[in-house]
């Protein structure tokens, strides 16, 4: 009887670790932002941004560097076994007149690399490169294009966030309508209360 618990139990212990191997085999490697994502890292010396609305009304954001991201570039572990690795790039920052605070990361996982975006630690969007869907907060309009120019001043690599069809389904404070430059970071945004904001630097 003894010989047969043992047994048992040997065949359990074998079973545990082909199963713990198995896994640390599908985690092996090192996953990085891929290419499509890497172009949108935002320039982490530029701190300040500078911006004026349609009532000339001006507004600045400057690059938090307390609460969120005060390492803009790390690998993060994933598996149990040391071998596998996510890489994160992330930025924040916080305005001076409306107190707006805005958060862009890059997060590459095992099979895919997420957009996340977040207006005021209220609403924030996932959105992952490779189903190319939102997968997490509320379903905005992602649209992707090479240039858009903003006050005299052409930026390359431009990500758009339109909330206009779920407006009803933000905070008062999240802007319906957001424009990111690959680079240069946060170019221009459209407040409910028709406010638009456009980068001046």
């Amino acid at each position: 009887m003894k010989h047969i618990q043992l047994t048992i139990k040997l065949i359990s212990v074998f079973t545990l670790l082909i199963l713990l191997n198995s896994c640390g085999e599908k985690l092996e490697g090192t996953f990085y932002i891929s290419d499509e994502a890497g172009k949108y890292q935002i320039d982490t010396t530029i701190t300040t941004m500078k911006f004026v609305d349609n009532l000339e009304i001006s507004e600045t954001f400057y690059m938090d560097q307390n609460t969120w991201y005060t390492t803009h570039h790390y690998f993060s572990e994933w598996g149990t076994n040391g071998k596998a690795w996510g890489e994160t790039f992330g930025v924040a920052y916080n305005s001076t007149v409306n107190r707006f605070s805005f958060m862009f990361v890059l997060r590459a996982d095992v099979d895919h690399t997420d957009l996340e975006i977040e207006w005021n630690q209220r609403d924030r969007l996932v959105y992952n490169f490779t189903t190319k869907s939102v997968e997490s907060g509320v379903d905005a309009n992602i649209k992707f294009y090479d240039t858009l120019t903003v006050r005299g001043i052409k930026y390359q690599n431009i990500i758009e966030v339109d909330y206009t069809e779920k407006i009803n389904e933000i905070d008062n404070d999240t802007p319906v309508k957001t424009y990111i430059s690959g680079n240069k970071g946060l170019i221009k945004f459209e407040r409910k209360d028709k406010i638009i904001l456009e980068r001046t630097e």
